[in-house]
């Protein structure tokens, strides 16, 4: 190369590396105002100078972190369309970093689309395997897919790697919880807060654990710690709790004269003044307060209900106390006529109808007539054996 054609190349060189250096500054200038209006919470101008910083140096670091920030930008403006492009471009611009991959997959993870999750966290963990980060995610991606075992690798890799780090017994708690191995669970959960107390999200799951294990007593000792510490958390765990626990009468109660403490031998013509006739009915109610929401169709369908005597062996005493009932018994029909469920009051009315028989001296054991219920709750739940019959004797049972 001749003396001048070397001037010239040396003087392009410094052209171009002085318009690469102005570009740069100016990519940084433009980076540093987006964060500034994202801070203030101007996300439009925002976006702006993030793209204005990756058009003006499009393979440089102030890139990288504004497509970044872009797509965060683009999330807290409910925009995962145009966040999930932004990583796709960062991908295809910065193919060796694990991040663009990590993060997309996170938005695919939120939207519930696990195998787009689960192919970009498996692409950011191959670009980096150490990542606790990579780990993790992964993991999460084959919990969500039912995959307990390849879960398990994952978690058991971050113990491996980093004992130390609460996140691996953590995940690996996780999946032992849906995989159904509770006791295990709840040791890996109790590792997690002997290395960091103040994860309150494995209080959360410990009593998730202890509420599938019908332990609610100590799913509701979960709550009270959180409740000291983390209103929010402890909410998302007593409604939970709510959820799955079993419904059962809390109360249960007549107004219309069909007195449940009235004995043996109580006259039918007694409850109602109507019955003082030979051969007349009358319709009687009896109420019952749920302890949680009750599924409508379920409560108002009256095969779900019995009106039964109560048997030997009963609590509070089979009928006319076990003695063989007198020939002026009457009987009630096994179901009620009708249900009705008031959802606001946790509150089902039902009623039935008692029949004075021929002679006009109809007898009847009140206190020993059995009212049960075997439907659902709103979330599907069946009845609590603790308190699903009452009788005007035995109570609630």
């Amino acid at each position: 190369m001749s003396p001048v054609s070397a001037a010239v190349a040396d003087s392009l060189f410094a052209a171009t590396t002085t318009q690469a250096y102005k570009t740069d500054y100016l990519s940084g200038l433009a980076l540093s105002r987006g964060i500034d209006a994202y801070l203030s919470g101007s996300y439009e101008t925002s976006v702006r100078e993030f793209k204005r910083a990756i058009g003006l140096s499009l393979y440089s670091e102030n890139s990288y972190k504004a497509h970044d920030l872009l797509a965060t930008t683009y999330i807290q403006l409910d925009k995962p369309d145009e966040a999930i492009a932004t990583y796709k471009a960062s991908i295809r611009l910065f193919q060796t970093s694990d991040e663009p991959h990590s993060k997309l997959g996170t938005i695919y993870f939120d939207q519930g689309k696990y195998d787009d999750a689960e192919a970009e966290y498996l692409a950011s963990y191959r670009l980096n395997p150490s990542s606790i980060t990579n780990l993790y995610s992964l993991g999460q991606a084959y919990i969500a897919k039912g995959r307990y075992d390849d879960a398990s690798k994952m978690f058991n890799k971050i113990i491996q790697q980093s004992p130390q780090n609460h996140s691996g017994y953590y995940g690996l708690g996780q999946t032992y919880y849906k995989s159904g191995k509770y006791e295990d669970a709840l040791e890996q959960f109790d590792k997690v807060l002997n290395i960091k107390q103040d994860f309150y999200s494995a209080h959360v799951d410990i009593g998730y654990t202890y509420a599938d294990m019908g332990d609610l007593s100590k799913a509701r000792e979960q709550a009270k710690i959180l409740s000291d510490v983390d209103t929010d958390l402890a909410n998302l765990l007593n409604t939970y709790i709510y959820k799955v626990s079993k419904p059962e009468f809390l109360a249960a109660y007549n107004l219309d004269g069909f007195n449940v403490s009235s004995g043996t031998g109580t006259a039918v013509s007694s409850l109602n003044d109507s019955l003082t006739t030979a051969g007349a009915s009358q319709s009687f109610t009896m109420n019952f307060i749920f302890s949680k929401d009750m599924d409508v169709t379920s409560v108002q369908n009256p095969f779900n209900w019995q009106i039964t005597k109560a048997a030997a062996g009963f609590p509070g005493g089979a009928y006319n106390w076990g003695l063989p009932a007198p020939s002026t018994d009457v009987g009630i029909l096994p179901h009620p006529k009708s249900i009705y469920y008031d959802a606001s009051k946790l509150t089902a009315v039902i009623t039935f109808d008692i029949n004075q028989n021929d002679t006009a001296n109809g007898t009847i054991d009140p206190s020993h007539i059995i009212f049960a219920f075997y439907g659902l709750d709103a979330y599907g739940n069946a009845m609590s054996s603790d308190g699903d019959q009452y009788g005007g004797f035995s109570a609630i049972v």
